[in-house]
């Protein structure tokens, strides 16, 4: 088959708008072998396979990213006592954190909205909040604690520390 079978999307870049646990077997099965079929270069190819394979093995992973998509249409005042609403900008940073994490970093950890309007990543005995230009964290391990208030954004920054808390409390 060639890409001549797709011709409504042979130049168009393929962005994935839904996590593909949303999709039934069939449908992963189809955009797999429409990868094996199409003429892209291997790597994106990888990347593409990479993301679905890690979605669908990974619950969490593909729980938090349909709880981040809920977080960006809370409205002000969603707990009734004047929360604000998810700022998307940090939404933003939340979901490029979710894509380009490993899927046993997050396998521990939740997502929540803060009432202020930040985002929280907690596991059992540690958080980060993550703001629009820094973040802060936290984790505790026999009553020992380690961590660090406003710290500068970067997602090098936050994967980092997911890995050394996840070294911390294990």
């Amino acid at each position: 088959m060639s890409d001549n079978n797709y011709p409504h999307i042979e130049n168009t870049p393929i962005v994935a708008e839904e996590s593909a646990v949303a999709y039934t077997p069939t449908i992963y099965d189809t955009v797999i072998s429409y990868l094996h079929q199409t003429h892209m270069p291997i790597g994106t190819k990888r990347a593409v396979y990479r993301q679905l394979q890690m979605e669908v093995a990974d619950e969490n992973l593909a729980y938090m990213k349909r709880r981040l998509k809920e977080f960006r249409k809370l409205e002000p005042d969603w707990d009734a006592d004047g929360a604000e609403s998810v700022i998307p900008q940090i939404a933003d940073f939340v979901e490029s954190l979710l894509r380009s994490c490993d899927v046993h970093e997050l396998t521990d950890w939740a997502l929540f909205p803060n009432v202020n309007g930040t985002l929280l990543l907690q596991h059992k005995d540690a958080a980060i909040s993550i703001g629009t230009e820094e973040f802060s964290y936290f984790a505790e391990k026999e009553n020992k604690a380690i961590g660090h208030d406003h710290q500068p954004l970067s997602l090098e920054a936050v994967k980092s520390t997911i890995e050394t808390i996840n070294r911390y409390v294990r």
